[in-house]
């Protein structure tokens, strides 16, 4: 099993372009993703443009973003550029994670409204904005950004924000992160320290053993 983390960034549909019950109101315009090796250590990174069906890159993506319409004139369109990344994430067990589960409805709806069929590839995946905050013991219902969860861990953030890449691999080190039990408990302490997680009493657990077992136990709900 390996993994890959992935991010897209997105442009407005056309309000002449779209329906009031289309599924989704936006067009990928670049995706990001970096490799990891079963051991959750990085050995490829990959950033393609995707040249939007619906729409030209509005002035505010750009201000976000950095991407202009100039980037993405000679992309492909979302039916090929979904084909070259289904290549290079390759045929062998994987799972794909993203921060938030937005990229995934993204994805599915985009393809739903475009007629195109989802790269099988794309069926295991992990909401891991959910398991992170399920991890430091917030609510289900708190929205903790990419940013403020490097944060927590007292990580400054490498690279642009909303360039997809960039925030695939921010994503991911947090994923590495969690997988080294030990490591993870020390970095979050602050909000350890906030929230107390209760560590039961007479079961000789670490913090990180209990973070551990819980991580395990959502990867095998997400399967």
């Amino acid at each position: 099993m390996y993994h890959v983390f992935l991010d897209f960034e997105m442009n407005p549909i056309a309000a002449d372009q779209r329906q009031y019950d289309d599924p989704v109101r936006h067009e990928i315009i670049e995706i990001g993703a970096v490799k990891l090796d079963e051991n959750y250590q990085l050995t490829d990174r990959y950033d393609k443009f995707v040249k939007p069906e619906r729409n030209t890159i509005t002035k505010k993506i750009t201000s976000l973003t950095g991407i202009t319409q100039e980037d993405v004139e000679n992309a492909p369109v979302l039916a090929d550029a979904l084909l070259d990344f289904a290549q290079w994430i390759g045929e062998g067990p994987v799972r794909i994670y993203s921060w938030s589960i937005s990229d995934f409805n993204q994805l599915y709806g985009e393809c739903w409204l475009k007629e195109l069929d989802v790269p099988r590839q794309f069926r295991r995946w992990m909401d891991f904005q959910r398991v992170y905050t399920r991890l430091v013991g917030l609510s289900r219902r708190s929205n903790l950004s990419l940013q403020n969860a490097i944060g927590s861990v007292e990580q400054s953030f490498e690279g642009r924000q909303h360039r997809a890449v960039d925030d695939a691999e921010m994503s991911a080190s947090l994923l590495t992160l969690v997988k080294d039990k030990e490591a993870f408990a020390q970095r979050t302490r602050i909000i350890q320290q906030v929230f107390k997680p209760a560590t039961p009493s007479g079961t000789g657990s670490t913090l990180g053993d209990l973070f551990a077992d819980a991580f395990a136990k959502l990867q095998s709900e997400e399967k």
